[in-house]
């Protein structure tokens, strides 16, 4: 279902000691509640029942009589000073995995706390004693948080799917290796340098024998027409079709060969790009993606399908992009890897988190017959309404004030994002009421504007002194 952990801090001065221990008959109340309290936000369903469920097959010796695929489910919750705040439930599949569903701590003992990682570091412990080779749960995107908690203790997002648990809510897939910390020492990183006619012999080799696991007629014509596009490098045209190849070592071994290939439009094709295992893979991502800063809006390559390949693209923050049947090879499946510079989500990078509000947020006001009761003028006059809530909270403070209130002032910034949250909820109404895309008519708005504004004119300038100029 749904993994909930927050990153707010806390004050350290008042944590009270995490305990971590089996759920009882006697926890069944305040499980409820934090199931209920936590998951209705993004999740539908009952989750007073997914709770009992729950409950019940942990102290049934840990047994799900309706579960197809589970071996065991174990419920854990966090103790604080005698004070339940936070709870887990794992399910043990037969397939050598452990589902985390859910993992949720109460908002008030979320952050600095301990709660969420001392649950997480048990959900490891388990797997562990359990032989058990993946943990693995899900995360809805709008609690963008949650899935920074994970990343940053070595998860993995690996896929998404839209309207999963709720029409219009994006889910997040994230697992994480159990045995990933267990390999033993990492070596020096991979030393990169560009290629040159001394290394031919070596290049070859490492193409021929690695490449034809998914890529058809790779021999030595290829390598000789790798390094002529490699030779025209300087041209920078790209109708040359050029390439720069650079080879990665690991101390004197070759262990990974990488070729950018710049193509119309500006993106650039990685291809070849082979490495020797998972961890020379990830080196040699980063170091593609240190040589598109400044250079390209885009990185792409198609690679063979394979759990190593694809563990290392998603640790790296690669979408999947889309499979291609036999496009290298005959009966054989090539992935399409994509990676834009500069993103800092992981995944939905393509969904449209306002479109997917606005279905959340109009179905929400359908249920509840509101749209029934619309009209433009009261729409509108509540924008205005709402905007002059907005302007309440800061009417008396001066801007260093309210700078500091942001920064000190937890209540504040809410108080000020659920005023702008209810002016966006009414723009998004009036716009349903009166048939346009909001979206599109921002967007055409700002081409007017791109034109009326000019880029050399009212650099530096605003409102009336721009006025005054013209």
């Amino acid at each position: 279902m749904t993994i909930q952990q927050d990153s707010h801090d806390t004050s350290a001065d008042t944590v009270d000691e995490i305990v971590i221990r089996d759920a009882t008959e006697a926890d069944r109340a305040v499980i409820q509640g934090l199931l209920h309290g936590s998951l209705r936000r993004n999740y539908d369903g009952d989750h007073v029942a997914q709770a009992d469920r729950i409950i019940d097959a942990h102290l049934g010796g840990g047994k799900d009589p309706v579960g197809h695929f589970s071996k065991t489910q174990h419920v854990y919750v966090a103790e604080a000073g005698g004070e339940v705040v936070g709870v887990m439930n794992i399910a043990e599949k037969r397939q050598g995995t452990m589902k985390i569903s859910p993992l949720i701590v109460n908002p008030d003992f979320r952050g600095s706390n301990g709660a969420g990682s001392a649950l997480l570091a048990k959900s490891v412990e388990v797997a562990k004693a359990r032989g058990v080779r993946q943990l693995y749960g899900t995360v809805a995107e709008p609690s963008s948080w949650i899935e920074t908690f994970y990343l940053n203790r070595g998860w993995t997002c690996g896929s998404q799917s839209n309207s999963q648990y709720r029409p219009g809510v994006v889910e997040h897939a994230i697992y994480y290796n159990v045995d990933s910390d267990e390999s033993g020492p990492v070596g020096e990183p991979l030393k990169f340098e560009e290629y040159s006619p001394s290394k031919y012999d070596e290049l070859e080799r490492f193409l021929i024998s690695r490449m034809d696991v998914f890529v058809d007629g790779i021999d030595e014509e290829f390598v000789r027409a790798l390094v002529a596009g490699h030779e025209r490098r300087s041209s920078g045209e790209v109708e040359s079709k050029y390439k720069e190849i650079y080879l990665g070592y690991d101390s004197d071994v070759l262990s990974s060969v990488i070729a950018f290939g710049p193509k119309k439009g500006g993106a650039v094709k990685l291809m070849p790009l082979s490495a020797t295992s998972q961890r020379a893979l990830q080196e040699t991502l980063r170091f593609a993606q240190s040589w598109a800063a400044g250079r390209t809006h885009k990185l792409y390559t198609h690679q063979h399908v394979d759990p190593a390949v694809v563990t290392a693209f998603q640790s790296e923050m690669w979408t999947l992009e889309g499979l291609l049947p036999e496009a290298y090879s005959g009966e054989k499946v090539a992935a399409q890897w994509g990676w834009l510079p500069g993103e800092t989500t992981h995944l939905g990078r393509n969904s449209d988190r306002l479109k997917a509000y606005t279905e959340r947020f109009l179905t929400f006001v359908q249920k509840r017959g509101w749209d029934q009761l619309e009209e433009a003028r009261s729409l509108a006059m509540a924008v205005g309404g709402e905007a002059g809530e907005l302007l309440a909270e800061l009417q008396w403070l001066s801007e260093p004030e309210v700078v500091e209130l942001l920064n000190a002032d937890r209540e504040f910034k809410t108080k000020l994002s659920f005023e702008a949250a209810d002016i966006l909820n009414y723009l998004i109404r009036f716009a349903r009421y009166c048939d346009f895309d909001l979206i599109e008519a921002a967007d055409k708005k700002l081409a007017v504007n791109i034109d009326r504004f000019p880029v050399e004119e009212v650099h530096g300038l605003k409102g009336k002194r721009y006025k005054a100029n013209r």
